[in-house]
């Protein structure tokens, strides 16, 4: 017997089964934060435009067992916020047959912050979110006032404790060690593509 679920709107209490169980709407971005369903519309074009070059530029450096993979629903099973979508996940070959990649399969997750709000999600509850499943690294990429201020990247490292190390903000070509040997150009996250004319 199938039940048909009454729609649960933003801002509404929901379980991880009622969750999982929504059809399927490509049109907008689903979490639950704080027990709480949390509808966003799909990013804007700048918010895109990093999210894709990033993944290129990380995609060129990983190993072939790693890929880094946008919005891929994410599985966090401490706390209230059981399922959300990061803007990308590095994460292994073996999420391809899966429906959501587990906090455990997650190397980095990577935040893009472009609004005063999402600034707030990001740096606060979703780094605690984040801390809280084990998730060892986890970076935002700043693009609030592109126009004024270059790109900038904070990045968080799992310490001993369960918490994050909060590194502080850089710009410009940054090179990492972890998870992975990486070499960001965090400028060409929005720069508009030029085109020969």
């Amino acid at each position: 017997m199938t039940v048909e679920m009454q729609p649960i709107s933003h801002n509404q209490p929901i379980s991880v089964e009622e969750f999982d169980a929504l059809p399927v709407d490509n049109s907008l971005i689903y979490e639950i934060e704080n027990g709480l369903l949390l509808v966003n519309a799909r990013p804007a074009p700048p918010h895109s435009r990093a999210i894709v070059r990033l993944a290129a530029q990380i995609n060129a450096q990983l190993p072939a067992e790693w890929e880094a993979l946008p919005e891929l629903e994410a599985e966090l099973p401490v706390g209230d916020s059981q399922r959300r979508v990061p803007d990308l996940v590095i994460a292994p070959d073996e999420v391809d047959e899966q429906t959501r990649v587990r906090s455990d399969q997650i190397a980095l997750a990577i935040e893009i912050a472009s609004s005063g709000e999402s600034a707030l999600r990001d740096y606060s509850m979703k780094s605690s979110e984040y801390a809280a499943n084990g998730i060892a690294h986890y970076w935002v990429i700043d693009l609030l006032d592109v126009e004024h201020a270059a790109v900038g990247l904070t990045i968080f490292v799992l310490g001993d404790n369960g918490r994050y190390t909060i590194q502080p903000r850089v710009t410009g070509t940054v090179r990492v060690d972890e998870p992975f040997p990486l070499v960001i150009d965090l400028d060409a996250l929005s720069t508009k593509r030029k085109t020969e004319g």
